[in-house]
């Protein structure tokens, strides 16, 4: 009986495992929204970008700074 608690928790954790490496894979195979000529003007804008939606979906007005 033991035994069978043992393998079921490590299928657990490996299940568990492998669901963030897929979500790890899932995230990284985006394509990136390059924008600029080259990669740092695109890199740049993207992080711009997430920066900027991040501020405006608080519940704060876009001029205020926090």
């Amino acid at each position: 009986m033991a035994m069978a608690a043992k393998m079921a928790r490590v299928m657990l954790l490996l299940v568990l495992l492998l669901t963030q490496i897929f979500g790890v894979l899932a995230g990284a195979a985006r394509p990136l929204k390059l924008e600029g000529n080259g990669w740092m003007e695109g890199g740049i804008g993207m992080v711009a970008q997430m920066l900027g939606g991040a501020k405006q979906s608080g519940s704060n007005p876009p001029g205020h700074c926090c």
